[in-house]
């Protein structure tokens, strides 16, 4: 089975061409593949399928195997996918089908990839106030996201601290965990680093929580236009407008290799 090994900003995943709709996985083969220096490594696994509604869909499965509604990094990375490897059509912008809906994702060019993120539901619904001695706000971008102001990123204990967040008995679904740091209130620049469930470690990026982090410093400091996240996997920037209906996030894509997996029990 041929596969396309992908990182967004260090998010990595491994892509598998499934436009005829044929191949199910096993979470068996999906933990394994995604196992770090045993199988392909990854912090997921997308089928990029076939789409009445968009120009192609995906499913999105985390490193544990339990399906994502969405992921930002793994969008933008389809885009690449979708316009430069598989190449289904000429133009710069594609629609794209999740779990959630459809995304619109726009190749600005072969490193940098753009997209519009349309779910942002459930802001303040629970209350994170005792978390910080800052400010805290939960929301959903499409997954859900409890974003926590820090003094000093590099400071917090991101897994202990993270993965007791994201168990806490007030999110039954669990949430990511979003700590960040403001590095230049004039110019809206932050640091950012963030808990994933599902991968249930820090990754070097995620795409929703950047979303996310934007969103709610927009709601905290009025921040709006173009704000500027340092990741651990690179600088990216996410777009608001002050009514929060137009918001963008971009960063570097890049196609890492490709190869085939090899399961002795297909």
């Amino acid at each position: 089975m041929k596969f396309y090994k992908y990182s967004g900003s260090g998010n990595d995943f491994i892509f598998i061409d499934n436009r005829n709709n044929d191949i199910r996985l096993k979470p068996s083969e999906i933990k394994s593949w995604c196992k770090r220096r045993e199988g392909v490594g990854a912090d997921g696994v997308v089928l990029f399928e076939s789409s009445d509604k968009g120009d192609y869909a995906l499913r999105i499965f985390n490193a544990d195997a339990s399906e994502a509604e969405m992921c930002g990094n793994a969008t933008r990375c389809s885009v690449h996918l979708a316009k430069y490897i598989l190449k289904l059509k000429d133009q710069d912008t594609f629609s794209i089908e999740t779990m959630n809906g459809l995304y619109s994702g726009t190749a600005v060019n072969e490193t940098e990839i753009k997209v519009k993120m349309t779910e942002l539901y459930d802001v303040d619904k629970i209350n994170l106030s005792d978390l910080t001695g800052k400010q805290a706000l939960f929301l959903n971008t499409g997954v859900p996201h409890a974003v926590i102001q820090v003094s000093s990123v590099e400071d917090v204990n991101i897994k202990t601290l993270g993965s007791a967040i994201r168990h806490d008995v007030r999110f039954p679904s669990g949430t990511n965990v979003d700590f960040f740091e403001v590095i230049d209130f004039e110019k809206q620049v932050i640091k950012l680093r963030v808990y994933e469930r599902g991968v249930e470690d820090e990754t070097l990026c995620c795409g929703t929580g950047v979303m996310a982090t934007a969103v709610s410093c927009s709601k905290f400091f009025g921040w709006t236009g173009e704000i500027q996240v340092y990741a651990k996997g690179g600088n990216l920037k996410a777009i608001v407008d002050k009514d929060l209906k137009n918001l963008y996030f971009q960063g570097g894509v890049h196609l890492i290799y490709t190869g085939e997996i090899y399961d002795k029990d297909r």
